[in-house]
């Protein structure tokens, strides 16, 4: 087997506007050879995302969070060696902080092995969570010797240990410090996870967070899920759910696009944005709507592709007169 290093072409003896342009073909080549590998490969990347376990949500954090969120997603690319590397030294990275933490400083300096031993002996680590690290130490050790046994491992090996090594570590991890989380009243878990979301979006904290919109409202319906009982999938792609009841308007934005009512639900007290239509303006006109004016009205929302509703909009109003 050979290296083939040639992706790049190298363009001499034209001009640099010449050379210019054919780069940004070349580029744009490579992005439809990418976007194709990624089309080819989904379906695995996606099986090997869900074998991941969710452990919820962990107070405690610390700079190993980013090597273990890496590590998930070179896992669901199937980047074994990677993922293996990246658990070791989170681990590595965890341990310490919980040494630290406990009180424990004269472990810092010391070796992963040492410092483990170290920690169940003063009876920090149990016996089964000391062993779960120190497997992980050795296949990490394994990985970055890459020593003649580790090399004949086929990828259906590396997987296996690739995945054991992730869900141990957050097991690892849940287990450690999730006695120390806080307790939250009903609902402010989920305020906390939107505003962690906003942060990560502006300052793209580290590889491996939160992709996207769409990824971050699959983690919010597991929470509201959790903490509120409430299943945000409500059904199939495509139906259309309508809710039909006293609202009470909130705002009323048309400087915005598309510009929008938003409603108070008031028997459930949950509030709704609605898109508004050309009409439903007219209407709020001419019926001489306001901000804090009560309306019956009939809305609807056509469930995306997560079961979920997205945008919603009115079927039918009136001005509600007490």
């Amino acid at each position: 087997m050979r290296y083939f290093d040639c992706t790049r072409f190298d363009y001499k003896n034209i001009t640099a506007e010449e050379s210019k342009a054919l780069t940004k073909r070349d580029k744009s080549a490579y992005k439809h050879s990418f976007t194709t590998w990624i089309n080819n490969e989904i379906e695995q990347i996606t099986e090997r995302k869900w074998q991941i376990d969710n452990i919820g949500v962990v107070e405690e954090t610390g700079d190993f969070i980013r090597l273990i969120k890496e590590a998930e997603l070179t896992y669901a690319l199937g980047a074994f060696y990677s993922t293996i590397a990246l658990t070791g030294i989170a681990s590595e990275d965890l341990c310490k902080y919980f040494a630290k933490k406990t009180g424990h400083i004269d472990l810092q300096s010391l070796t992963q092995h040492v410092r483990l031993q170290k920690l169940k002996e003063r009876g920090e680590l149990s016996e089964e969570t000391h062993k779960a690290f120190d497997a992980i130490r050795i296949v990490r050790n394994d990985c970055l010797h890459f020593n003649d046994d580790f090399k004949t491992r086929d990828q259906s090996t590396l997987g296996a240990e690739a995945l054991n090594c992730i869900n141990s570590l957050k097991a690892i991890y849940k287990e450690l410090f999730s006695p120390s989380n806080s307790q939250y009243k009903s609902g402010e878990i989920i305020t906390k996870i939107i505003e962690d979301f906003a942060r990560q979006q502006v300052y793209k904290t580290s590889f491996g967070d939160t992709l996207n919109q769409e990824e971050f409202t699959m983690k919010l319906r597991y929470f509201m899920a959790k903490e509120l009982q409430i299943d945000v999938a409500i059904s199939n792609p495509g139906d259309k759910i309508t809710q039909t009841d006293l609202f009470r308007i909130e705002e009323i934005d048309l400087e915005v696009t598309p510009k929008e009512i938003t409603l108070h639900h008031i028997p459930l007290g949950i509030y709704t944005t609605i898109d508004l239509a050309d009409e439903d303006i007219k209407k709020i006109q001419d019926l001489g709507l306001s901000e804090d004016d009560t309306i019956f009205a009939s809305i609807y929302s056509i469930l995306n592709h997560q079961g979920m509703s997205a945008t919603w909009y009115f079927e039918t109003f009136i001005a509600f007169k007490s």
